[in-house]
């Protein structure tokens, strides 16, 4: 056994003496702590649960795949996925798209559902003030000329 194995070796039994609780959190910490596309809760990779697995053998797979699941529950994350475009691997690069039904998926979700309508609600009364400045400005511009043109005519 060579010093790499064993040292990976010591550290998996040291890990999992500790509670499924601790184990739970201190994968959780090292994945927001280490990959981006989990602290900026973009779409994750199909797959991604096997790519962690492999860069965490020292914890049990049951757990990452429970943290991981923890993770895609998070309305931050629904949402994301609502928005759809391109997901993204442990290394942030671009590795396949949302698919139009997990955005729909992801979209009935409460938490999403009434986020997305708050965004849309603002949406809307910004486009009100700009219409309703835009006509203000129109009529003053009109004003303006029909003063302009009764001064010619004087």
């Amino acid at each position: 056994m060579t010093q790499e194995t064993a040292l990976g070796a010591a550290l998996k039994t040291a890990v999992q003496t500790m509670s499924k609780k601790k184990q739970t959190d201190m994968i959780a910490d090292h994945i927001y702590g280490k990959y981006d596309v989990f602290k900026k809760f973009k779409p994750l990779a199909v797959g991604i649960d096997q790519d962690l697995i492999a860069v965490m053998p020292q914890y049990d797979p049951a757990l990452i795949a429970r943290v991981l699941a923890n993770h895609c529950r998070r309305p931050r994350y629904l949402k994301a996925l609502a928005k759809g475009g391109k997901r993204f691997d442990l290394n942030n690069r671009f590795k396949g798209e949302v698919t139009p039904e997990e955005q729909q998926i992801a979209a009935q979700n409460p938490a999403v559902k009434e986020s997305l309508e708050r965004l849309a609600a603002k949406k809307a009364e910004a486009a009100e003030k700009v219409q309703a400045k835009e006509a203000m400005q129109l009529e003053q511009d009109i004003a303006a000329a029909a003063d302009n043109g009764s001064e010619a005519s004087e």
